[in-house]
């Protein structure tokens, strides 16, 4: 009897344990969804939030809604036209703004304790005058600010130099060092941007566009800003890869750089300006490099169909300045690609310029030859050719020829046009870079 009453007494207290847990459960979650359901009875003004946001050096312009959010987390929903950081440095329009707040903290509606802000959709505007401003803020900034579904845009001069697309860009502060990310879609291609801003000065750059074999890591220090005093940077681009120093005032300046692929192995300097537009300038020194390939690559890449593939070419304007065993001058201009002064062969006596105005399916390259044929000590007499080229097709068309200024008739420029065509062309117009296919036809006809 008194063992059954032993175990009557332990069901009671089991009981009675549960009923105690799940009460307390029930007034723990009760008490939660009434502390988190509380701000939804404040009534949040524009004066707060813009004060709240120039205390991190944000100006928000034409709030038109604020919201109070429960779920995922406590939060505040605002949309509003502008955005703009420390004084214009970076402005992003029409976007939905969400303030994360302080869980510990959402009672006090005179003042917003938040963790992060999350800024959904807008166009994400910088101005390129404005980077060293930018990276002020970065390096200073203590609120972790994340970006959705945006654009960001680069602009100078109020014109865009280039757009990536749906992104997610983050800036997130810790103890020792700031950062910031940015995923999106460039050119039809994902890429991945990471800057790393250390309290010891020492920071990093890392870009990746996977589908373009794009990969580069930018080491330097820095002095307060941008203004970056020196660094070194690795760089692979479609299997170039590139390395080299540079310092920075005006101008990046690179110096003791190099470039090696199966194509070429050489060192470089130069530099790259970024006012009043982009603009470079690099000289090459080969050792090796071999144009007849990479002009057939170029060839294949470019002009073999209707889709144009030139959109990266057409942001570039500057030019490259080769100097040794090979000599000459490309030049990007306006989406323009210009081979000028373009020396062939060991003995230097062939002269190669060339036009490019369009990419794609039927596009022609306008180019001139001179052949100097050396007939006394110091005398030579030149052979002069100007046509156009028709990489799809692998044709030449002669358009005027002459040989010491004497001009050939119609009937004599078709009839060494086609023997260009066969024997010098054949399959490929990268062939024009062939000296012994070149001096043989020379010495045969003339």
């Amino acid at each position: 009897m008194i063992k059954k009453l032993n175990n009557l007494s332990f069901v009671f207290k089991k009981k009675n344990i549960f009923k105690i847990t799940s009460y307390t459960l029930i007034f723990f979650f009760i008490t939660l969804n009434v502390y988190f359901a509380i701000p939804k009875l404040f009534n949040y003004s524009d004066k707060l939030i813009i004060e709240n946001f120039k205390n991190n050096n944000i100006d928000i312009e034409n709030i038109s809604k604020i919201k109070y959010i429960i779920f995922p987390s406590p939060r505040l929903r605002i949309s509003a036209n502008n955005l703009i950081l420390k004084t214009g440095i970076l402005k992003i329009e029409k976007s939905e703004i969400d303030i994360i707040l302080n869980k510990k903290n959402i009672l006090n509606y005179k003042k917003l304790n938040h963790n992060k802000l999350l800024i959904t959709g807008g166009i994400f505007k910088v101005d390129i005058k404005k980077l060293h401003h930018l990276f002020n803020f970065i390096k200073t900034n203590k609120t972790k600010i994340m970006f959705k579904k945006s654009n960001f845009i680069m602009i100078q001069n109020n014109k865009k130099l280039f757009e990536i697309n749906n992104n997610i860009i983050e800036i997130n502060p810790t103890k020792n060092k700031n950062r910031l990310t940015i995923n999106g879609i460039f050119l039809n291609h994902k890429i991945f941007f990471h800057l790393e801003i250390n309290k010891d000065q020492k920071n990093n750059i890392s870009l990746k566009i996977p589908a373009l074999d794009i990969m580069s890591d930018v080491s330097f220090e820095n002095k307060g800003n941008i203004n970056i005093s020196q660094g070194l940077i690795n760089l692979e681009v479609f299997n170039n890869f590139f390395q080299l120093d540079f310092t920075q005032d005006e101008n990046i300046k690179i110096n003791k750089g190099f470039v090696r692929n199966n194509l070429i192995n050489s060192s470089l300097d130069g530099y790259i300006s970024f006012k009043p537009n982009f603009l470079l300038n690099i000289n090459f020194q080969p050792r090796i490099f071999d144009i007849k390939k990479l002009f057939f690559i170029f060839e294949k890449k470019y002009f073999p169909t209707d889709i144009d593939r030139s959109n990266l070419i057409k942001k570039i304007n500057g030019s490259f300045n080769f100097k040794s065993f090979f000599e000459g001058n490309v030049t990007f201009k306006n989406g323009n690609i210009l081979f000028k002064d373009f020396i062939v062969g060991k003995k230097k006596d062939i002269f190669f310029d060339a036009t490019i105005f369009e990419f794609g399916k039927n596009k022609k390259i306008h180019f001139s030859l001179i052949k100097k044929v050396k007939y006394k000590k110091s005398d030579y007499n030149e052979i002069k050719i100007s046509g156009f080229l028709i990489p799809l097709k692998s044709k030449v068309v002669f358009e005027k020829l002459s040989y010491n200024n004497k001009n050939y008739s119609g009937e004599q420029i078709k009839n060494y046009q086609e023997k260009f065509e066969n024997e010098i062309v054949l399959d490929s117009i990268s062939n024009i870079f062939d000296e012994l296919k070149l001096n043989r036809y020379f010495k045969k006809y003339f």
